[in-house]
């Protein structure tokens, strides 16, 4: 801001300070003393992001606690905030007169902490300013190596503490009113006192301010600066350049800079309502005396009414020895005492422990997700998507994304050919293809660029892959009762016909199964969410129940809201007005195809389902005689006598076609000797004695013809979920079919003619099926991009 826009305070006593430096006869102090500066810093810690963000989106569980050389991440930052004052002369960086172009904010000795924050070189001390925290968060995100990582997040968590403390040195009146207090601070005296103090009650009080809500700057504060010694908006934290020195421009709210909201509302010990035009004198209420008049100690405060944020005991008339302490008030002046700098410290702590708490959360703000799928077209290439969220509060990201890779011993590398380079706004998205290595334990996505308003900006997001965690299907069964039924339907002296048919009801079923991880015994600890997943045509749920460890959990359930913790079990039960819905003749299935495993560690995995679609059974008896004329007379009596037995079943594949079947997108069948087929299921083991494959179509019945005096025979048509065709065997996965018969009859003369009586049929039990787990491509793809060796099992539907 231009010097005519602004009221250009004196210097005060900053020439004497300068006086003093040179002599050697005092140097700067920091504003709080620096262990105040580490419980504020330790405050601002646990009321900011930084925990759940090491946690969720950097994939350190320790979160703050992580230890790194001997200190956790917490100290690392505490250390920080202590050491922004070593070796001393750092310190006359850290003043800011919001009331002067930042050029010459800082006074005649050092930068402004506007500046100062963002130094690229700092010189002795080292540089701890907020480009290196950047830096060194991104070679966190991007060096090979694990302890190379680790020592760049202690970096990083140490550079934000340098950059809080200044943070903090804006919410001390001497400080933001060039009052380098070269001697003595009582405001700051008197805070380290409380800090300090053995008397618990002292103490106390130290630790209730701390306590105190606090007030957050609004994330619009964060505008551009223009500035290009101070690029990056989080320098609005100190100054948001709204501040004039004029009662009109004046705010105690969320879109003040916290050196504007102390300079205009406080006084330091040598600025009692000098070099300022704020506070002003206007601003005090009736005086009162504190203890009441008369009694020992009594002494009379002055309020500030108005003008600001309410301050009980704003200023105080004191002797003449107390009132020498401070610059121009000799002659009937007014003091500070213990009293107004703790009514001082109600309002300055706890803004500054709620901006320390928004620069850390302005530094650690990230608005992208990513996700890493198989690609449609080819198994063994992967969908890297970028997407910018459509909430408000999103900020547009202009830069370069890269994709990185851990393997199995930690090295991180980047990932070819998975880059993007692209400016994203709100609700935004970009995809690019890549081919993954094997072995990966985690992806890494690093943003580098323009993040909202501020240049040079690092965020990044770490999914670490694993432990996978399986959903292994046991068995599926039906829960209704069997149906079956004899019929005689004929039976007359020259015919009988008699049937018996079992079958059961698929719309009632339920399907069970287990959790399972191949490195951990308890996998339901690592599960984040599981649910079902339903046809995509479909509407609604329908009557299904999902329950996990016998709990029903409706349709998903989410570790971080359900009663159910660590499930080890699930079932699936389903009671259906009909198995299929839909209409003009499209089946859409209404029961669930997938179970979708999501893992603590961001792994989905989608299970198909297996369930019967119709089974049923029947044996058929028939028996007759008839005279037959064209045959010599001992031959014209005809008695004959049939069984056949047919056994089918349907199966559906929660990854089959529409229906549920196992064809190729164009409908057709797969070859007998295909590896894999479209189901990632192979039958295994015996049905009704025949094994899996079997195709055979044999005899028929029409051996009793012509005047044949006896004669036997039997047809067979068995297909074992295969079948023959033009090319030759294709599975049918989906359904098997046996179909059995037999006749035998003699002739003899018509005046001896009897029907047969034939045994009354029984149809065949029902049988139980078996099918292996087979992963298809897509699926090893992703076991060998993972290293992960996925648990064989088979599924039993009875």
């Amino acid at each position: 801001m231009a010097p005519s826009e602004r009221r250009i305070a004196t210097p005060g006593l900053a020439s004497l300070m300068s006086l003093g430096l040179l002599l050697g006869i005092a140097e700067p102090v920091g504003s709080y003393e620096p262990e105040t500066h580490r419980e504020i810093s330790a405050t601002a810690i646990n009321r900011s992001s930084l925990d759940d963000v090491l946690k969720t989106q950097y994939g350190v569980d320790e979160g703050i606690l992580f230890a790194i050389n001997g200190e956790n991440v917490r100290t690392w930052v505490e250390i920080g905030a202590v050491r922004e004052d070593v070796p001393p002369f750092r310190s006359l960086n850290h003043f800011h007169n919001p009331l002067k172009p930042w050029a010459q904010a800082g006074g005649l000795l050092g930068q402004s902490s506007v500046y100062w924050q963002q130094t690229l070189n700092q010189g002795i001390g080292g540089t701890w300013s907020w480009p290196m925290a950047r830096q060194r968060l991104f070679d966190f995100l991007t060096l090979p190596s694990p302890v190379a990582r680790e020592q760049a997040l202690a970096d990083t968590a140490r550079a934000l503490g340098h950059v809080m403390h200044l943070v903090q040195d804006a919410a001390s009146p001497a400080h933001t009113r060039e009052d380098p207090h070269p001697i003595h601070d009582g405001y700051e005296a008197r805070i380290e006192e409380l800090r300090a103090s053995l008397d618990a009650a002292l103490r106390s009080r130290f630790e209730g301010l701390l306590a105190a809500p606090s007030i957050l700057p609004a994330t619009s504060v964060f505008t551009p600066t223009g500035d290009p010694q101070a690029p990056v908006p989080v320098a609005r934290s100190i100054d948001s350049d709204t501040y004039r020195g004029t009662v009109q421009s004046y705010a105690i709210g969320a879109q003040v800079g916290l050196a504007e909201y102390t300079n205009g509302g406080y006084v330091s010990d040598d600025t009692i309502f000098l070099d300022f035009a704020l506070p002003r004198r206007e601003s005090l209420g009736a005086g009162f005396f504190d203890p009441p008049a008369g009694t020992s100690g009594a002494r009379q405060y002055f309020p500030k009414v108005r003008e600001g944020d309410a301050i009980p005991h704003f200023v105080a008339e004191g002797a003449l020895l107390e009132r020498l302490r401070f610059r121009g008030q000799p002659l009937g002046g007014f003091i500070l005492d213990d009293k107004v700098y703790e009514d001082y410290a109600v309002q300055l702590l706890p803004r500054a422990v709620g901006y320390s708490a928004a620069l850390l959360n302005y530094f650690l703000r990230s608005n992208f997700d990513f996700t890493i799928e198989p690609n449609g077209n080819d198994p063994a290439r992967r969908d890297l998507t970028i997407r910018i969220p459509p909430s408000l509060s999103a900020e547009t990201m202009d830069g370069t994304f890269t994709l990185y890779a851990d393997d199995r011993d930690g090295i991180r590398s980047p990932v070819p050919g998975a880059s993007i380079t692209a400016a994203l706004p709100r609700g935004a998205s970009a995809q690019t293809v890549f081919t993954p290595a094997s072995g990966v334990r985690a992806y890494v996505l690093v943003f580098h660029g323009t993040l909202g308003n501020e240049p040079a900006a690092v965020a990044g997001k770490v999914s670490p892959v694993g432990p996978f965690v399986f959903a292994i299907q046991g068995t599926a069964e039906f829960s209704g009762e069997e149906e079956r039924a004899s019929v005689i339907e004929v039976d007359t002296p020259s015919t009988f016909r008699a049937v018996e048919r079992r079958s059961k009801d698929a719309r009632k079923q339920r399907a069970k199964g287990t959790f399972f991880s191949p490195v951990t015994s308890d996998p339901g600890q690592h599960l984040k969410r599981v649910s079902l997943e339903f046809d995509p045509r479909m509407v609604g749920t329908g009557p299904v129940q999902f329950l996990l460890d016998d709990v029903d959990v409706g349709v998903e359930w989410n570790q971080a809201t359900s009663t159910v913790q660590d499930p080890n079990r699930w079932e699936i039960r389903v009671d259906l007005p009909a198995f299929y819905g839909g209409g003009g003749g499209i089946l859409v299935p209404n029961v669930p195809r997938f179970v979708v495993i999501e893992t603590m560690g961001g792994v989905k995995i989608k299970t198909p389902l297996v369930w019967w679609r119709s089974v049923s059974s029947l044996a058929e008896a028939r028996a007759a005689q008839e005279t037959v004329t064209a045959c010599p007379l001992e031959l014209r009596c005809e008695e004959v006598v049939s069984n056949g037995t047919v056994l089918q079943a349907l199966v559906f594949f929660g990854d089959g076609n529409g229906e549920g079947r196992d064809r190729t997108p164009t409908g057709q069948r797969h070859p007998l000797t295909a590896v894999h087929t479209s189901v990632g299921f192979t039958p295994t083991g015996v049905v009704a004695g025949y094994g899996v494959g079997t195709v055979d179509q044999s005899g028929n019945l029409n051996c009793f013809t012509g005047c044949t005096p006896a004669a036997s025979c039997s047809t067979s048509t068995v297909n074992i979920f295969a079948a023959s065709a033009s090319q030759g065997p294709v599975w049918t996965k989906d359904e098997f079919f046996i179909g059995l018969g037999d006749l035998s009859g003699g002739r003899k003369p018509a005046n001896t003619c009897v029907r047969p009586n034939p045994a009354r049929p029984a149809a065949p039990d029902l049988p139980e099926l078996r099918f292996r787990r087979d992963y298809l491509p897509p699926d090893q793809s992703r076991f060998q991009e993972f290293a992960v060796t996925p648990p064989e099992y088979e599924i039993t539907l009875k």
